[in-house]
């Protein structure tokens, strides 16, 4: 839009400038090489005044830039000196600090420990006196009923005893009493049947020698039943005797009868009588004999089976004292033995007794003694155990501490030292800052400088220039023909237009430089 309205005013004066630039050609010719002379005297001039007021800004500001420096740099060292005592001093308020309360942990902790100690000493002599106390009043309630015990036992044991000597007394009384009525008995019986058994011995001692089997081997009569009946024997028979005699008789009463002596048919019939009768006879002997025999031997044999009777009564009898006797025995035996299993039962009773009462005290005394060693030894272990508990907590409350108090300590000194370490970094960036802003406060003086030389010489060239082709346009516009003022008209305001273009890039450059700047 703005070219546009400056392409419009230059053609609106150019048909303007036509009708008049006819008139004031030569004028304008005249005047323009007069002011472009000017012009280029007035830019020169301005030029270098401008180039002047550079160089003598410049130096200021490095005379400022450099005092500025020095001034940060004195002060920064002061600051540093003040700051390294500061942190000196700060540093060394923190190690007395840190050792005072080091030294105040370790004494705690060393006064902790010793309560500790003579707490756990003071318990432990109360827990073991206490013990010894309770085992002496154990051991002696153990005494009195282990010798409660035993008295019982010796009373029991003396009356077992003397019960067992009455029970025996009474089975020996009974067995003596017995065995003497058996005996008296016996005795009676003995009496009773002695007669048939000494009859009965006689008679078998009489058998017996008759028999040639025992007895009086000097008798008349020993052995005669045992010899066979022979010719003495049947001489010796009565009969036999007797019938001869009288066979003899009568023979020789028959022979004197006949008035002579004894001749020889007289002895044989004498011989023949002796002959025929012995025949007849010898039978009728041996029958007598057997028979008298038989008779007595049987007269012998029922005396002597009266006898062996009698014996077998009184083997039936000593049989029956035997048994009696055995029984007895027997009997007394068995009360004896019977007393002594009841002495022996109720005395092992008794020891049974007196043992369960005794392991029964003994088991009441080991488990007393076994609660009170125990007891002992829970509470030992009770305050070893806590008073380790409290020492490790007093060891770990003494690490906390120390931890804390190193902690507290190395990160007061820590931060002191970053503290002195920022301040150091503050004040070289302060030095170098300053520094810094004096090269850039130098070099914005040297640009702003050359800046404004260099826009001086240029607006001085733009304006000799302008002025130049001002003074030409302005000769050819008086020079040309009747077009010139419509030429001219035009090329004014082309050079318009030229010098905005030219003019618009230097001066929005240097708006914006001023509006930097401000």
């Amino acid at each position: 839009m703005v070219a546009a309205a400056v392409i419009g005013s230059a053609v609106v004066g150019a048909a303007v400038s036509s009708k008049a630039s006819s008139k004031s050609a030569k004028a304008q010719i005249s005047a323009s090489n007069t002011a472009a002379a000017a012009q280029k005297e007035a830019s020169n001039t301005a030029a270098a005044a401008q180039e002047r007021a550079a160089a003598l800004a410049l130096e200021a500001q490095r005379t400022a830039s450099a005092e500025s420096i020095a001034a940060a740099k004195e002060a920064a060292a002061i600051a540093q000196q003040a700051q390294n005592e500061a942190n000196f001093q700060a540093q060394n308020l923190e190690r007395l600090r840190y050792n005072e309360a080091r030294i105040a942990d370790e004494k705690a902790f060393t006064g902790a420990e010793a309560a500790l100690g003579k707490g756990y000493d003071t318990a432990l002599d109360a827990y073991r006196s206490s013990y010894a106390a309770a085992q002496a009043a154990s051991d002696a309630g153990f005494g009195t009923a282990l010798g409660d015990v035993n008295r019982g036992f010796d009373t029991a044991l003396t009356d077992v005893n003397r019960g067992y000597d009455e029970a025996q007394a009474a089975a020996e009384l009974g067995y003596t009493t017995a065995r003497g009525d058996f005996e008296q008995a016996y005795q009676r019986q003995g009496e009773f049947q002695q007669p048939y058994i000494r009859s009965g011995l006689t008679a078998q001692e009489q058998i017996m020698q008759l028999m040639g089997l025992g007895g009086d081997t000097t008798a008349a009569n020993y052995g005669e039943y045992a010899r066979p009946f022979g010719t003495d024997q049947f001489q010796q028979d009565p009969g036999y005797a007797f019938r001869q005699a009288e066979g003899l008789k009568g023979l020789e009463r028959s022979a004197s009868a006949r008035g002579g002596i004894l001749s020889g048919g007289a002895l044989k019939n004498i011989q023949r009588f002796g002959q025929d009768l012995a025949s007849q006879e010898y039978q009728n002997a041996f029958n007598r004999a057997q028979a008298e025999r038989a008779a007595r031997l049987n007269t012998l044999g029922g005396l002597s089976a009266s006898g062996q009777a009698a014996s077998n009564v009184m083997t039936g009898a000593a049989g029956t004292l035997g048994s009696n006797n055995a029984a007895n025995a027997l009997a007394r035996a068995q009360a004896t033995s019977a007393n002594s299993i009841g002495r022996g039962v109720t005395t092992g009773n008794l020891a049974t007794s007196r043992g369960a009462a005794t392991s029964d005290i003994a088991m009441r005394r080991g488990a007393t003694t076994s609660a009170n060693a125990l007891n002992l030894g829970e509470a030992t272990a009770g305050i070893g155990l806590a008073r380790g508990n409290t020492s490790a907590q007093n060891f770990l409350n003494q690490g906390a501490m120390t931890k804390a108090n190193d902690e507290a300590y190395y990160g007061r000194v820590g931060g002191l030292t970053l503290d002195r370490g920022t301040n150091i970094a503050n004040n070289a960036f302060y030095v170098s800052d300053a520094a810094q802003r004096g090269a850039q406060n130098i070099g914005n003086a040297a640009t702003t400088g050359a800046y404004n030389v260099g826009n001086a010489a240029s607006r001085s060239a733009y304006d000799v220039g302008n002025a130049n082709a001002n003074a030409a346009i302005n000769a050819g516009n008086a020079r040309t023909s009747g077009y010139a003022g419509t030429a001219n008209a035009f090329t004014n305001a082309l050079g318009q237009i030229t010098g905005y273009a030219i003019n618009a890039p230097m001066d929005k450059a240097i708006m914006g430089y001023y509006a930097r700047k401000t």
